[in-house]
């Protein structure tokens, strides 16, 4: 089967007018306007695109989750010219949207993405892999989805029994970093040389994160946010996660803004 997916299938909410902004949501079940809800009041000056991808929300599964067929549909649904915010896997599938058309994208946002490769020299980063292989490695599904939620800072009730969205994603999770992705530092520096201008965000619970992102910023040459007390989705903080968003956005050199 091809790694493709019509974007006619994949849901796409849109909110507010103005300058657009695209949000790639991680592993939320219901999808982009669950996942960044939170941001529902950036709408008063901008257009929110909220997609789901493949398998969450209102957009239908197909196979295993891929982050090359995902990135492309990102890619394209920047248009003629966006914003771009990704969160987790959708940092990683963001990243990858970003360094194919990087002539659309007026500014980058990554929140704790799931690019640990950019960052495999690090002691807390290995760590954290090697709780996540621990995790990965449950045969059980909800054991190991779990296992894997409460290592990347995910602190919720899950239902049981798992819905279909979250036991397909514990059956991706060995699958979800081929050996094949082209390397997330490679990336980084595309989209650095690119001169995008660009945001890393993380929300101070783990070192691994923090590290993560530190490292991320650097190869981007990108400003720098934590945002404590929500785990591993700085986003839910809303007020605080917004006016740093906003802020970033209005002071971008003039040749970035979009018209």
């Amino acid at each position: 089967m091809k790694n493709t997916y019509p974007r006619s299938q994949m849901y796409v909410e849109r909110r507010g007018s103005g300058p657009k902004v695209v949000f790639v949501h991680g592993g939320e079940e219901a999808g982009g306007s669950v996942a960044f809800s939170s941001q529902f009041s950036l709408a008063h000056a901008f257009t929110l695109i909220l997609p789901d991808l493949p398998g969450h929300g209102r957009s239908p599964a197909q196979g295993h989750k891929n982050i090359e067929r995902d990135a492309l549909l990102i890619a394209d649904l920047l248009d003629d010219g966006a914003h771009l915010v990704g969160h987790s896997y959708g940092g990683a599938v963001a990243l990858r949207a970003a360094a194919q058309r990087p002539e659309v994208v007026h500014s980058f946002t990554l929140v704790e993405p799931a690019t640990f490769d950019i960052a495999l020299e690090d002691p807390a980063v290995r760590q954290m892999l090697g709780e996540l292989a621990q995790a990965v490695a449950i045969p059980d599904p909800r054991q190991r989805f779990e296992a894997f939620a409460t290592v990347v800072g995910i602190h919720k009730t899950w239902p049981d029994p798992l819905s279909g969205t979250y036991l397909r994603l514990a059956e991706d999770l060995p699958h979800l970093q081929p050996d094949t992705l082209v390397p997330s530092r490679q990336l980084a520096e595309q989209v650095a040389a690119a001169g995008i201008p660009s945001l890393v965000i993380s929300g101070g619970h783990r070192a691994g994160f923090e590290n993560l992102c530190d490292i991320m910023a650097g190869v981007l040459g990108a400003q720098r946010a934590v945002i404590s007390g929500y785990g591993h989705a700085p986003q839910y903080s809303e007020e605080p996660f917004n006016t740093c968003l906003e802020r970033f956005w209005l002071h971008l050199p003039s040749h970035s803004r979009p018209a």
